[in-house]
């Protein structure tokens, strides 16, 4: 299955950001991870489709929900083939 490994940078650690991505990515119902970094980025894993991935990407920048995160930077840095995922958690 198509799985993208997205980074956010900016002020998305100790905000609640990985519970927010969570919840996104639940309603559009797509599998995956959200993994903070010691680099005080966070890593992101999903498996969607193209459209998908680019409603995705915009609903995490904005983050309406969560006005204490704020995006600095949202990359795709590969996509890459993998087993499917069942559900969306965060990694701890």
């Amino acid at each position: 299955m198509k799985t993208s490994r997205i980074v956010v940078t900016g002020r998305v650690q100790g905000v609640g950001f990985r519970y927010f991505t969570e919840r996104i990515a639940k309603r559009m119902k797509v599998a995956g991870t959200v993994e903070n970094k010691n680099d005080g980025s966070v890593e992101i894993l999903i498996q969607a489709d193209d459209a998908t991935l680019r409603a995705f990407i915009e609903e995490v920048k904005e983050m309406p929900e969560n006005p204490s995160a704020h995006v600095d930077n949202i990359q795709v840095v590969e996509t890459f083939n993998s087993e499917e995922m069942v559900k969306f958690r965060t990694v701890y």
